[in-house]
């Protein structure tokens, strides 16, 4: 009989290992000395992809050389090997879950407690939770340890610690750090606001796409009114002008500078003069007038007026001539027409527009609209009486805002057309400073304050020092008291730029407009001007720039602010 080695027996190979002293299978092969003819192979082992010691033990497991015996074992040998074979998977099961346990309790503490930065670059951690109440804002800068040199002996993984800022429902994120005030910030406000730049005389905040018309609600009238400067007699002015707007609308909801045109049968006082030759379209009679209840809040879905605003727009609707560019408003008139026209209908779409929800034919004809406007630009930039023809800053004024409104509503622009409007302003400009002609750099107080207003929606911000100081002589020179045209222009600049000499000039005129509004007789509520600009377009125009002067409080919100007004 032939006898087997280590090899071929089968509890031998899978123990991988010598004859152990306490193993009863070893202890009774060396007992028998010979095989026994008729034993019976011991149980299979157990199912396994290798050895369960270490490969070193496997060295020392007998050759084939070495002999041992094939003799039955005792009943209690598989049952004891069974248990051996056990423990040892128990044991290797619970080292890696131990290992898996112990790396992932590492991972989430580090990733709990640190905050690992790259390179040499800074990062601001910042907690900026803004209430009605309080603003606090804490702000801590974060830089990486020096990297150790390779041999010192010191890790490069080792973490920052960081002290974990306690996050709020309302957690303001930032690039830098932003000067820290401690006036309430209105909550309307909370996402508009961005840091801005200096000016010589203070600290300005500016908004993100700042201009913004979510305060033309009752309560933003009163809040805003009362932060900037309106009164009740002034609001009472603003109504009355309203009223009147409303009694002097055609029946096809148009308005018209020529007062014997209008419903009032020429019973008013000084329309536009029959000597007058200067175009004058219904379409930006009827833009004014809409602008008008446009600021005040007024809208074909909220407010006293809502037919009064619908029939206009209805009126400016069946207006539009189509073209192959785009819808166009000028009537046989110019682009004041388009213009004005396309402000009043981007700010309707702006103010009843919600995400989704809007009226998609007006969203139409803006849309169509703006893109005629791009399109009529001249190459230099500006806009004319007629499309594509060389222009001037009061024309451009009127096509620039109405783009700036069009795009705040969703409509999407042409990527150079304001870039090329700002270019067309700085070839008026009579430097060096900040002073605008009409079509030459020859600098005049109207086209200035028209071109200050107009950059800084074209993207000017403070701390350009001549630009400051063009501001500066804005305010410092006055309001005019009957041009109208550079009033308005001139209040909306200083409003957005919330100048420090603000209350002065809004007192001023503010007043002068309340005391010489009409208050007698079919004129109730209007007014008139001896002036260049207010007898071309008449009473009807006049009334409608003395009211939204007097809407400017709530009409836009600021491009910047002061700090104590709006603080982050």
């Amino acid at each position: 009989m032939t006898r087997k080695s280590d090899s071929t027996v089968p509890h031998a190979r899978w123990r991988g290992g010598a004859a152990r002293a306490d193993d009863p299978i070893a202890r009774s092969a060396q007992a028998s000395g010979a095989a026994a003819p008729n034993s019976v192979p011991p149980e299979g082992p157990p199912r396994a992809t290798a050895s369960p010691l270490p490969s070193d033990q496997n060295a020392d497991a007998p050759s084939s050389g070495d002999s041992a015996v094939d003799s039955r074992p005792s009943d209690a040998g598989p049952k004891q090997r069974r248990s051996l074979f056990a423990s040892l998977d128990s044991i290797r099961v619970s080292s890696w879950l131990a290992s898996l346990i112990l790396h992932l309790a590492v991972l989430i503490a580090l990733a709990l407690l640190t905050y690992r930065l790259h390179g040499n670059q800074q990062g601001v951690a910042i907690d900026g939770a803004l209430t009605d109440h309080s603003v606090e804002s804490t702000f801590q800068s974060i830089a990486d340890d020096p990297q150790p040199k390779r041999g010192d002996g010191q890790s490069t993984e080792q973490p920052i610690q960081v002290e974990v800022i306690q996050q709020s429902a309302n957690l303001a994120t930032a690039k830098a750090p932003v000067p820290q005030m401690t006036d309430p910030v209105p909550a309307s406000l909370l996402a508009e606001l961005q840091s801005g730049g200096t000016t010589s005389d203070s600290i300005r905040q500016s908004f993100l796409g700042g201009g913004g018309m979510s305060s033309r609600t009752p309560e933003g009238r009163k809040k805003y009114g009362d932060l900037f400067g309106a009164t009740a007699e002034s609001e009472t002015a603003v109504e009355n002008a309203l009223r009147w707007l409303a009694a002097h609308q055609r029946d096809d909801g148009s308005w018209s500078f020529d007062l014997e045109l209008s419903p009032c049968d020429g019973r008013c006082s000084h329309g536009k003069p029959k000597n007058e030759n200067t175009p004058t379209p219904a379409t930006a009679a009827t833009g004014l007038a809409m602008l008008a209840f446009l600021g005040a809040g007024y809208t074909t879905e909220s407010g006293p007026y809502q037919e009064t605003v619908q029939r206009g727009w209805y009126y400016l609707k069946s207006a539009a001539i189509e073209t192959e560019n785009g819808f166009d408003w000028q009537q046989s008139g110019s682009m004041y027409g388009h213009g004005i026209a396309m402000l009043a209908m981007s700010e309707l779409l702006g103010m009843t527009r919600r995400g989704d929800d809007y009226d998609s034919d007006l969203l139409h004809h803006v849309d169509r609209g703006a893109y005629f406007t791009s399109i009529a630009q001249h190459p230099g930039g500006s806009w004319g009486y007629a499309p594509g023809s060389p222009g001037d800053t009061t024309i451009t004024g009127w096509q620039v805002l109405s783009l700036m409104t069009a795009r705040k509503a969703g409509i999407q622009m042409r990527s150079d057309t304001f870039d090329k409007a700002k270019g067309f302003l700085m070839s008026v400009r009579e430097s060096p400073a900040y002073a605008f002609g009409y079509r030459e750099p020859e600098a005049q107080p109207t086209t200035t304050a028209i071109a200050l207003t107009l950059l800084m929606y074209l993207g000017q911000t403070p701390g350009n020092t001549s630009f400051d100081q063009a501001i500066d002589k804005l305010a410092a020179d006055g309001p005019t008291r009957t041009n109208v045209y550079h009033d308005y222009y001139a209040t909306l600049a200083l409003h957005h730029w919330r100048h420090r000499d603000w209350d002065r000039w809004n007192t001023e005129l503010r007043d002068h407009l309340v005391r010489t509004q009409a208050t007698e007789g079919h004129e109730a509520g209007s007014w008139h001007f001896k002036d260049r600009w207010g007898d071309v377009g008449g009473r009807l125009y006049t009334t409608a720039m003395c009211t939204l002067t007097l809407e400017v409080y709530y009409r836009f919100l600021p491009l910047y602010a002061k700090p104590d007004h709006f603080p982050l």
